[in-house]
């Protein structure tokens, strides 16, 4: 029975594991921006790097930042990522596990990390 348990909890956290690898897309959380970038590579595009781990699920070429080209979000977001590089302020991004004509992942949303963030991170799986 005890093996049977120790099994079934295994296959859990494996499949678990495997879930949160294989997922394309997802919030990468509490990111400090460290460089910003407005370039025309195919398109006006804002390439940024953080100080943690770029969450390159997509494979992408170019993993040393995030590009954001949606031009719906594009003004906003470099906004938002200016004054958190001022401040000092951490941001959340939204992956989307696609790769950008500038070879780095794909990002679609910003936001500002908050202590709402942090708690509601604590209740969902981190992606």
């Amino acid at each position: 029975m005890k093996q049977h348990l120790s099994a079934a909890i295994a296959l859990i956290t494996v499949t678990v594991s495997l879930q949160s690898v294989a997922s394309a897309s997802g919030w990468s959380r509490g990111l400090t921006v460290t460089s910003l970038e407005v370039n025309n590579v195919g398109g006006e595009v804002v390439k940024l790097t953080v100080g943690e781990i770029v969450d390159n699920s997509g494979h992408c070429t170019n993993a040393t930042g995030y590009a954001i080209r949606d031009s719906v979000t594009l003004r906003g977001s470099l906004a938002l990522l200016t004054s958190a590089l001022i401040a000092g302020k951490t941001v959340d991004l939204f992956v989307t596990g696609t790769c950008d004509a500038t070879g780095m992942p794909n990002v679609i949303g910003v936001i500002l990390h908050s202590r709402w963030t942090r708690l509601r991170s604590a209740t969902q799986p981190h992606r």
